[in-house]
């Protein structure tokens, strides 16, 4: 898939601005791997968003916004041909705390997303900015509530020699059963061993790391079109469409029809 670059490197070291302001109908692309010293809001509308850091794959469904503290290195990418991204990078004080956590991707209540969409109308030209520090100041007061309605859509990556190909089994096999046996089988590994990889190197259990990668790709296939709740269970992996739809709501907090309709609406 042919993706467009964006060098989110040299739009911010180029800003002469305290904070950048990035609106966008991006459709497919994919940024560079960076870090800034400012805490980044991002926002999508109309498709689904990849976040990646250094230890983490994260999904951002389409309507749902996620906070990525100051210095995490990492990079962002879609597929969705229709896209809309809206960013917004400014400096945290240091009382909000919980903004220096890990990536928090959380479902974007109706009075923030107004706010976010408010800032369209200063990514342009010249504007007083001290009215505009004040509604940013806002919006981080907003975010701690926000991020407290946090989804698990993140999957631990590894980089470990052992691990790496087995993880990436599972990821290219989702609508395929898979056991812990098989696998360790099909990589020259114990259960045992692989178990204990799993644990230490990922921080969670094979059958957790294999629910949340099921359910994130379904909730991608949901944002590329997929409408059928049956059809979707099968797609990765579930014959039981009652456990997917319970799993679906444990993850993500609704069942997968109202992503669906919100994708209709």
């Amino acid at each position: 898939m042919n993706r467009q670059r964006v060098n989110c490197s040299s739009m911010i070291s180029q800003s002469k601005r305290p904070f950048v302001l990035y609106h966008q109908q991006l459709g497919c692309f994919r940024s560079d791997w960076h870090a800034h010293s400012w805490g980044q809001l991002v926002y999508a509308e109309k498709g689904c968003i990849h976040l990646a850091s250094e230890s983490r794959k994260i999904l951002l469904p389409g309507w749902y916004g996620a906070w990525i503290p100051a210095d995490t290195h990492h990079e962002i990418w879609s597929d969705s041909s229709q896209l809309h991204m809206r960013s917004i990078c400014f400096p945290v004080t240091a009382s909000n705390h919980c903004l220096n956590g890990p990536i928090s991707v959380f479902p974007v209540s109706v009075l923030l997303r107004e706010m976010i969409r408010y800032t369209e109308k200063w990514s342009q030209g010249v504007q007083e900015e001290a009215q505009i520090a004040t509604f940013l100041q806002a919006i981080q007061d907003l975010l701690p509530s926000e991020i407290d309605r946090a989804i698990p859509t993140c999957l631990p990556s590894t980089t470990h020699e052992k691990l790496a190909p087995v993880v990436s089994y599972i990821q290219q096999n989702l609508a395929q059963p898979v056991s812990l046996p098989f696998l360790a089988s099909q990589h020259g590994l114990s259960v045992r061993t692989l178990t204990r990889l799993f644990t230490q190197q990922l921080g969670t259990s094979f059958s957790s790391y294999c629910k949340i990668a099921r359910i994130m790709k379904a909730l991608e296939l949901i944002q590329t079109g997929n409408q059928n709740v049956s059809e979707l269970a099968l797609e990765v992996g579930y014959e039981s469409l009652a456990t997917f739809s319970n799993n679906f709501l444990e993850i993500c907090g609704h069942r997968p029809l109202h992503f669906i309709q919100k994708k209709r609406g």
